[in-house]
């Protein structure tokens, strides 16, 4: 697997850690159990932290890229 791809299937993961974050807030919204409160602030930073990791190889692939000859 090319290190481009894999750093889109980061950014996939990270936006579906972000997702699950969400709704863990907002199930602590509606019910205040602090279980959801824990995993709503594990997600969103697992997701966050993914996200910026996988934003960085995206660039580091493309610009570590060759240049395609015409």
């Amino acid at each position: 697997m090319t290190s481009r791809r894999l750093a889109l299937a980061a950014m996939a993961f990270g936006v579906l850690a972000l997702g699950a974050g969400a709704l863990q807030a907002w199930a602590f919204a509606s019910s205040q159990y602090p279980r959801h409160a824990v995993l709503a602030v594990f997600a969103l930073s697992v997701g966050v932290c993914v996200l910026v990791a996988a934003v960085r190889a995206f660039r580091r692939a493309s610009r570590d890229r060759p240049a395609r000859r015409l």
